[in-house]
């Protein structure tokens, strides 16, 4: 599996809504050492890359929260068992 084949995919919810497209994945590191998905973020308006502080709990100077925060408003994790990929 590549990031790269999941990057920008649209994604749904259970009633077929379109969400957004997929703008970064979440992985955690399992028990057993090997990595495995459990969310995606996704952005309702393709902005280019993430800045990184539209994270819930993560913040920075003022102007690049402020920033991120319109330019990916909107943006939301959604875990991968919900995930439904167009």
């Amino acid at each position: 599996m590549l990031a790269s084949d999941y990057l920008g995919r649209t994604v749904r919810d259970a009633d077929g809504q379109e969400l957004g497209r997929v703008a970064d994945l979440i992985a955690q590191v399992g028990e057993d050492g090997t990595p495995r998905m459990v969310a995606v973020l996704v952005t309702p308006r393709w902005r280019g890359r993430l800045l990184g502080y539209e994270r819930p709990g993560v913040q920075g100077p003022w102007v690049f929260d402020k920033l991120a925060g319109w330019l990916h408003r909107g943006t939301r994790e959604i875990p991968w068992d919900e995930v439904r990929w167009e």
